[in-house]
């Protein structure tokens, strides 16, 4: 029985792993390309200082700038494009992993069998019919004030 329970057990939780499994790829992979987008930037800004400081003229510097500029911000869409791609795919696959349990959510109370063996040992615990409410103990009548006590002086 034990076997079984921890069987079924494993096989309800399967889902869970899978999310996981998927959620750590994914993010393996966006630290990657944020990893990588990082050194890029810092190599090429470091590449726009040393370009930068063999320029004598103003407008040679100010096209230089300029493509520096246009180069940052498509290596940035790029990335961006590349971890909307990644989060679109962690999400349909999440969500056909959700459909698929739901849809097999119905052969939960299959599984109840075992419960049902644990209820020879603890009938009370899972009763099906609601015993009646006790009632509460009835209020005992407010005693008087004693007379205060006078003393003799």
């Amino acid at each position: 029985m034990y076997e079984d329970m921890m069987k079924d057990l494993k096989e309800k939780m399967q889902p869970v792993v899978e999310i996981t499994e998927i959620n750590k790829k994914a993010a393996e992979k966006l630290i990657a390309l944020q990893t990588s987008c990082v050194t890029d930037l810092f190599n090429a800004g470091l590449g726009q200082v040393k370009a930068m400081s063999e320029i004598r003229e103003p407008k040679a510097a100010i096209e230089l700038q300029v493509k520096f500029f246009k180069d940052v911000e498509a290596k940035i869409t790029d990335v961006a494009e590349q971890e909307i791609a990644t989060l679109t795919e962690v999400r349909d696959q999440l969500s056909e992993i959700v459909e698929k349990s739901m849809s097999e959510i119905t052969e939960l109370p299959a599984s109840y069998s075992y419960f049902q063996d644990f209820s020879k040992f603890m009938p009370t615990f899972f009763e099906t019919e609601k015993a009646e409410p006790k009632k509460a103990p009835a209020k005992a009548a407010p005693r008087k004030a004693a007379a205060p006590a006078t003393s003799a002086a």
